[in-house]
């Protein structure tokens, strides 16, 4: 996903290739959206079978408050520089996210 949000900031002035690599970018993101909730839901089972609810609550609350600050972000960006910068923006907080899942990873897997 890091790649395509480069990739399409880069392609962006080629429309047919900024318009497949959306199309890219959209199918990631259904893709890593549906496996996340998976693995947390399957580690709620294992672990914390009584909280399955609220970690399933949690995950949509989360994923609204991730789109909110993707769009005020992206906003921003969009007003102080231009519209083709924020795929680079988005490539940072997509790095954070990978970074994020490795130490989630380690501390799981200890």
């Amino acid at each position: 996903m890091t790649l395509a949000l480069v990739l399409l900031s880069v392609l962006i002035h080629v429309s047919w290739l900024a318009y497949a690599i959306a199309f890219l970018l959209s199918s990631l993101i259904s893709a890593y959206g549906a496996s996340t909730q998976v693995f947390f839901l399957d580690i709620a089972t294992q672990d914390y079978p009584q909280s399955l609810d609220l970690a399933s609550s949690l995950n949509s609350i989360f994923a609204n408050v991730g789109i909110s600050l993707g769009s005020f972000t992206a906003a921003q960006v969009a007003g102080i520089t231009s519209i083709t910068t924020t795929g680079y923006v988005g490539a940072i907080y997509s790095l954070i996210g990978v970074l994020c899942l490795v130490i989630v990873c380690r501390i799981l897997h200890k």
